[in-house]
């Protein structure tokens, strides 16, 4: 479901994940984040299985499928196995109903693999321990512990209780050595689990399961009031008619079938995170691991991406949904109440501190910035401000940024061999105290926002006058020497990337040299001017899938916001050129065709954003910066009942004019706040030359961030 807690379906191997390539299923399992770097959840595999369960462990077991047998959309899953058994999946937030149709004269067996969440990538974690039961002849429940998201400490628990709408006719468990005991009702241990099996018939086994992070009592709360019935094709119903109401508010029109197919997955991605984390009853499990209840009509999310999310997610989910994203940024605060820090990547009610950088405090000025504004922005301004200039440790033994005292005596993050990334963290820092600056300022505290917004120009530290790109200092204040911005100078542990350069997290200096669009102005002055800047990106953009190299990849997201940089050099229609190549070379309706990971669908907000002819470029600030639409025509209706109908005529992908509400608008730079209650229309009208005088003149260019440099 949008954003729902229970994600059921199909993995094919140990860690957890669909391998499209693969032939062989391990089961259906309860709980997934889409599109990670990392693995985790896959919790509690379920396999139906019609064999004699022989000395295997049942753990390892498999069952063969072919994809020409397979079938889904949001909301539902099925596929007939190899082993006859057609298996249907669909959901509500916290529960799922699955039907079995088992063949003729076949045994009917399903496993739960409760020990058999997704391995960690460093292959060493599967669930800790889990705990299975079996009450009656109709109720299975279980714990699991699991976690290490990239090979982090996190840990969570997960609760589940499935219920039967046919008696058992038996029933067993297993446990680490895989050894099957039979009658047996309960097992506690690693990798333990349990089967059940129904007697020999015609009709469908019917099973449906709730799940919780609080309590079995709670999963078995939320499966009897979110499914009470067995009725499998009205639970499909409704999570098909939830899934078409959230996908129509974006409605195109006049595109290719591709064109909607990728852009309708995008949209699809970009709506299943953050996740629903309390219960039905507003019950969760903070992060002080203690069991709180929020009151009706409130909820409690996890599961926040945010170093990835921050550039093109959470500014799309305010816009179209801001009352559930204004729950999802109140949880962002809860968890630091309780935590003492704004969490870095949360995953359930702990923090794995991936990714460099103080990420929740812009997805914060984001969210409110596109209009999520129903949190408390009191407390989340407090922590913003504690974390941007107050080093410490929180609750779990980690700073909200480290190095902080470094970057706030020296003004960056200085390289060593403990710290290979510090050049990128010190943009990152710089970009959420930019982040922050604006949001205190919104909150009329103007002695932070000024402080803030001088820090944000720390990049200035890093940037060598000489080469015209951010370089890497080491606390002594040198330049990392040899260094050419053109050649890899790798980190000392990652020398497996060909072009990872020493300072930088997962690239290079060509590609976040440009992760400064709060002042592009600035930055480009720095660098000598247009006649300097231009041709650099030309060189940047000759590859736009350019991983390890000193180009632009559209699986980073530090370039999310480069083809834009352009606008600000007054000649927008190099950035038509550039988004026009991304929509078309680097995303397909293929398997594989998402051009990397999707990071709980913010490369799916690239193509989204780029469809509709627009990105939030500038962080923490509510505005847009124009390209040119894809779709002849589109419409984004928001929650408030206002919408945003953008059309285009003409042939080509050049802007040769455009209108807000049929008034001319000169400006490559649309404000959220320039669009009025009610129904706006932004009108482009395009054409197979550049325009190359539309949005090129001073006034006409979006707005950057500086201070004196005196």
């Amino acid at each position: 479901m949008p954003l729902g807690m229970i994600q059921w379906s199909p993995d094919t191997r140990p860690d957890g994940w669909y391998h499209y390539q693969d032939t062989t299923t391990r089961g259906f399992s309860l709980t997934h984040i889409s599109g990670a770097g990392c693995t985790v959840y896959a919790d509690v595999p379920i396999l139906p299985w019609t064999a004699e369960l022989g000395t295997a462990s049942p753990n390892d077991l498999v069952v063969p499928f072919s994809h020409d047998r397979e079938q889904s959309h949001p909301g539902y899953y099925s596929v007939t196995l190899d082993n006859g058994v057609k298996t249907e999946l669909t959901v509500a937030s916290r529960a799922g109903i699955a039907r079995f149709r088992f063949p003729a004269g076949a045994r009917r067996i399903l496993l739960f693999k409760a020990g058999a969440s997704g391995m960690s990538n460093n292959g060493k974690r599967a669930a800790d321990t889990s705990t299975i039961k079996i009450t009656g002849n109709e109720t299975v429940t279980g714990t699991v512990q699991s976690g290490g998201f990239c090979e982090s400490d996190t840990n969570y628990v997960l609760y589940f209780a499935a219920k039967f709408a046919r008696p058992l006719s038996s029933y067993g468990i297993w446990n680490r050595t895989g050894k099957a005991t039979p009658g047996a009702r309960s097992v506690t241990g690693h990798k333990a689990g349990a089967y059940v099996s129904f007697p020999t018939g015609t009709g469908p086994v019917l099973m449906k399961i709730g799940i919780s992070f609080v309590s079995v009592e709670g999963a078995a709360k939320n499966l009897a009031t979110e499914i009470p019935g067995w009725n499998f094709d009205v639970v499909h119903a409704a999570a098909r008619k939830s899934w078409t109401q959230m996908l129509d508010h974006v409605q195109t029109s006049g595109e290719t079938p591709d064109q909607r197919t990728i852009f309708y997955t995008g949209l699809y991605h970009m709506l299943l995170s953050p996740n629903i984390f309390s219960d039905g009853n507003g019950d969760y499990i903070g992060f002080d691991n203690k069991v709180r209840r929020l009151p009706a009509g409130k909820a409690q999310y996890a599961n926040f991406s945010d170093w990835d999310i921050y550039r093109s997610l959470i500014q799309f989910q305010a816009l179209l949904l801001p009352a559930q994203t204004s729950q999802m940024m109140q949880s962002l605060v809860r968890d630091a109440e309780q935590s003492g820090w704004l969490p870095r990547w949360p995953v359930a009610n702990d923090v794995s501190y991936v990714m460099g950088g103080d990420s929740s405090s812009i997805l914060l000025s984001n969210g409110y910035a596109f209009g999520a504004r129903s949190f408390d922005t009191a407390s989340a301004l407090r922590f913003m401000i504690e974390g941007a200039t107050q080093p410490g440790t929180g609750l779990h033994g980690n700073s909200e940024r480290p190095q902080l005292s470094d970057y706030l005596s020296k003004g960056y993050v200085p390289v060593s061999d403990d710290q290979e990334s510090g050049a990128s963290i010190t943009l990152e820092y710089a970009s959420a105290d930019f982040a922050v600056s604006q949001f205190a300022a919104a909150m009329g505290d103007n002695a932070h926002a000024a402080s803030l917004l001088r820090s944000a120009q720390n990049w200035r530290k890093l940037f060598d006058n000489e080469s015209g790109f951010i370089r890497p200092r080491t606390a002594d204040g040198n330049f990392i020497s040899g260094w050419d911005p053109d050649h890899s100078l790798p980190h000392h542990q990652k020398s497996w990337d060909k072009f990872d350069q020493m300072g930088f997290e997962e690239g290079n200096t060509w590609q976040y040299t440009w992760m400064i669009p709060h002042n592009y102005a600035g930055l480009f002055q720095a660098m000598g001017g247009n006649q300097n800047v231009i041709p650099k990106l030309d060189k940047f953009f000759v590859e736009i899938n350019g991983w390890g190299k000193p180009n632009f990849t559209v699986a980073n997201e530090p370039d999310f916001c480069a083809p834009y940089a352009y606008v600000w050099t007054g000649n927008p229609w190099k950035t038509q050129e550039v988004v026009d190549r991304i929509r078309r070379e680097t995303f397909t309706t293929k398997p594989d065709g998402l051009p990397g990971n999707d990071d709980l669908g913010a490369t799916s907000g690239v193509y989204v954003w780029n469809a509709l002819g627009m990105y939030p470029v500038i962080q923490g600030v509510g505005g847009l910066v124009l390209a040119s639409p894809m779709f002849p025509h589109a419409v984004i209706k928001f929650d408030d009942g206002s919408a945003l109908e953008i059309s285009s005529k003409g042939e080509g992908i050049y802007v040769q004019s455009v209108e807000l509400n049929g008034k001319a608008y000169p400006s490559a730079w649309l404000p959220i706040s320039k669009l009025q209650t009610g129904q706006n229309r932004l009108e482009f009208t395009l054409g197979r030359e550049p325009n190359r005088s539309w949005a090129s003149q001073p006034e006409n260019l979006p707005p950057s961030f500086d201070v004196s440099q005196k």
